[in-house]
């Protein structure tokens, strides 16, 4: 049982740190915060967000660009560029911080972040913040609804070994 204590007081406070939020005097711009526990080790998932044959058969649409260093470029798209980013942060296998802009869209700027942060050997917590709105617009809806599709795409990839079983229309 102290086991089990001592694990749930691990995982309790990892959350809790993924969970914090600030107080500003200042009216809050929206932000975009999701974690969600792997049952795969750190470096499994920093493969999962870094390499193109994996991050293909989870994300809604295909790794176009990534030049994995610091000012680097990452884009998505199959023929042409549907989003497109600058690498600002880069420490593997711990974070992955890039720029986000949808192209051919009036929409500003934002900023993606990746946190892997390990529990034991063989499970992690993944946190993706997406930030730098000004307002909750068309771009925000998008991406609030795009995220969990994501994560859980990816959890099962790497948890399961197959893509997720999107039904046939």
């Amino acid at each position: 049982m102290k086991k089990l204590s001592i694990k749930f007081a691990l995982l309790i406070s990892i959350l809790a740190v993924a969970t914090t939020t600030c107080i500003h005097a200042e009216p809050m711009k929206p932000e975009f915060h999701y974690t969600i526990l792997i049952a795969k080790p750190a470096a499994d998932v920093w493969s999962a967000l870094t390499e193109k044959k994996l991050v293909d058969q989870y994300y809604m649409v295909p790794l176009h660009t990534l030049e994995l260093k610091k000012g680097g470029k990452i884009s998505y798209g199959v023929d042409k560029e549907m989003i497109t980013g600058t690498i600002v942060e880069f420490e593997a296998p711990k974070t992955l911080v890039h720029t986000f802009k949808f192209a051919n869209k009036e929409n500003t700027e934002t900023r993606v972040s990746y946190e892997i942060k390990a529990i034991g050997d063989a499970m992690c917590a993944l946190t993706i913040s997406h930030t730098g709105f000004e307002e909750k617009n068309q771009a925000f809806t998008d991406i609030t609804g795009g995220w969990p599709i994501i994560a859980s795409s990816l959890k099962t990839l790497l948890e399961t070994g197959k893509s997720m079983p999107w039904p046939k229309e």
